[in-house]
């Protein structure tokens, strides 16, 4: 699984399974995102079921799907919420390209732009 720190608060990937989930509370995550709709692919792992092992860990889940290109102003908004509690954010989605989208859009909002920009400056 490839993930995706953002920032020092967000992190994205591709699809988690159950057995994923000890890893992001150990790393300091203290909420793990759903970003993808169930049956989207055939073998998916439905969110219910790594909803059902985050909470057995005590690890807070959000289900905040939608389709593909498909993010709306009220995904946007409630991604901003969930940035301005400062908690550690993991989202998952089929590749994380979704996650990121919506990371993005939200972040613009609250300017946490520069931050980011200064990790890519840091890759290249």
């Amino acid at each position: 699984m490839h993930i995706e720190q953002l920032t020092s608060q967000v992190s994205v990937s591709g699809q988690i399974g159950v057995e994923d989930v000890q890893y992001f509370k150990d790393q300091g995550v203290e909420l793990l995102v759903c970003n993808r709709p169930d049956d989207e692919d055939e073998g998916q792992t439905p969110y219910q079921l790594v909803e059902a092992e985050a909470k057995r860990i005590g690890l807070p889940f959000k289900l905040l799907a939608f389709s593909s290109y498909q993010i709306k102003p009220e995904n946007r908004d409630e991604f901003v919420c969930l940035i301005q509690s400062r908690k550690r954010i993991h989202c998952y989605c089929r590749s994380g390209a979704r996650s990121k989208r919506l990371w993005r859009e939200a972040n613009f909002l609250v300017g946490g732009e520069a931050e980011y920009d200064a990790k890519c400056a840091e890759k290249s």
